[in-house]
């Protein structure tokens, strides 16, 4: 049972690498990343999430930036371990970053693998 649900988990996590439940920002092989060691990544995808709203000034906005370990999933139930947040604790109403006032976005780096380009995604070309 315990290779079942393995094999599983695999499954669910290819999945979110190729078609993730976040929100995704695509770019194509107009807009290339040019990466230091002076290859460039097309076409290549961004996941990422959004708490609160954007205000019309757009002045409120808060970037979130996590280590590869972590994920964009900061204070929503994460889709494949079914665990909070990471961040929940500082990210949500009447927290420290209170999203009643902040327009909060935390996208997923690349090679995070979690709907990002990285090496799960079948899209990574030379």
């Amino acid at each position: 049972m315990a290779d079942t649900q393995l094999r599983d988990d695999g499954d669910v996590r290819l999945r979110e690498a190729e078609h993730p439940q976040s929100l995704v920002v695509r770019f194509g092989a107009e807009k290339p990343l040019k990466l230091d060691a002076g290859v460039e990544l097309t076409p290549f995808q961004i996941a990422y999430q959004t708490y609160g709203t954007l205000n019309a000034a757009r002045s409120n906005a808060v970037l979130i930036c996590h280590a590869l370990t972590g994920d964009q999933h900061v204070a929503n139930v994460h889709p494949v371990t079914g665990k909070a947040g990471w961040w929940e604790t500082m990210v949500g109403p009447g927290k420290p970053i209170d999203t009643e006032r902040y327009f909060v976005i935390c996208p997923n780096v690349v090679g995070g693998c979690m709907g990002t380009t990285g090496p799960a995604s079948g899209q990574m070309t030379k």
